[in-house]
């Protein structure tokens, strides 16, 4: 039973690492695994994608720099689970909130409208 849990592997004489070629990727850019911070929709083919739901994703800077000089904003591009048609969403750091940018739909939170409302009332 032991043995299948071996984590060690075996590397021939003849293996030469040297050989073996570096993967490019943009300096930019790194890959994460996240959830997804929001409920939205899919503007391809309408597929509902909901808070929690797991992704692979890109991370980037956004081209828009930073909120306030020193707060960075980040761009996330992500699949949807159903077309494979690409989507992102961006950091809001203003509202301390994600914002779709494209690809998506945010799906309406109604915690959100009232908080808005109780802002104005304000």
């Amino acid at each position: 039973m032991g043995e299948r849990k071996v984590v060690n592997k075996y590397y021939s004489a003849d293996f030469d690492p040297a050989k073996i070629r570096r993967h490019r990727r943009p300096k930019n850019q790194e890959k994460v695994r996240m959830m997804l911070p929001m409920s939205v929709r899919c503007n391809t083919c309408g597929n509902y994608m909901y808070q929690g739901t797991k992704f692979n994703c890109r991370i980037e800077q956004a081209a828009a720099g930073k909120y306030l000089g020193t707060i960075k904003t980040f761009r996330f591009c992500s699949k949807c689970t159903n077309c494979s048609a690409e989507f992102t969403y961006i950091t809001d750091p203003r509202n301390s909130d994600y914002a779709a940018e494209s690809g998506t739909t945010r799906n309406f939170e109604p915690w959100r409208e009232r908080n808005e409302n109780m802002e104005k009332d304000v």
